[in-house]
């Protein structure tokens, strides 16, 4: 067996694997530590943009191996010059999509805290954008004025809203649709990935064909560690 860990800026998603197969999964691996036999653990891979929670993970899991992003995995060319800024999930999604038809092109979208594209062509890392995702998007509007109210759960769409809760939410969604439409334009052979924790919120407003992946970044640590 062997441990999976995707640390982001907000929890630790994590998965036990045996056999090439899922084994136990979970979204909260401090609250869900008592789900997992440490001792039967023969390797622990972990992606982690979240340097306080590093220090946990090596005292709970001294087996850890953290991965990092590289100039070149598994034949895929990391466009950053000095790698060390990127951050190890948008790389690990890169692999895991690439490794899927290396001849081809990706565009890869992580929904989570920060809205990010990255492109994949010519077995090379084209580029990419990162952007507030969308809770920050809403936060930044609700934190900053005094006459916009609106909870914190999401009403769903896209069309102009006939309340402040409904303009709030579905102009954020739009505009995040929009820009990650906007952009998969420039590659329309492309395979679109949606990954991160707002991917299923933003999949049925997309008007573009994709594959909702959740696992895309513990994906790639198997590619990042098997290669």
């Amino acid at each position: 067996m062997h441990l999976e860990l995707d640390a982001g800026n907000t929890r630790i998603k994590w998965r036990v694997m045996e056999g090439g197969r899922i084994f136990k999964s979970g979204l909260d691996l401090k609250q869900q530590l008592d789900q997992i036999d440490v001792e039967q653990l023969s390797s622990v891979w972990v992606s982690s943009v979240h340097t306080e929670q590093n220090q946990w993970i090596k005292a709970t899991f001294p087996k850890a191996s953290f991965a990092a992003a590289s100039k070149q995995k598994a034949g895929l060319l990391n466009s950053y010059e000095d790698v060390s800024r990127m951050g190890v999930d948008r790389w690990l999604a890169m692999l895991a999509a690439y490794s899927t038809h290396p001849d081809g092109d990706h565009i890869i979208v992580d929904a989570g805290t920060a809205l990010t594209i990255d492109v994949v062509s010519n077995h090379n890392h084209v580029g990419g954008y990162i952007c507030p995702g969308i809770h920050l998007m809403k936060h930044s509007i609700l934190g900053k004025t005094q006459q916009v109210f609106a909870e914190d759960q999401w009403l769903s769409g896209r069309t102009p809203g006939v309340s402040t809760q409904a303009c709030l939410d579905h102009g954020v969604l739009d505009m995040a649709c929009s820009w990650i439409e906007s952009r998969c334009l420039s590659y329309p052979q492309a395979k679109v990935w949606l990954t991160g924790g707002d991917a299923e919120k933003l999949a049925p407003l997309l008007n573009r064909s994709l594959v909702l992946e959740p696992d895309l970044v513990l994906n790639g640590l198997n590619v990042h560690f098997s290669q």
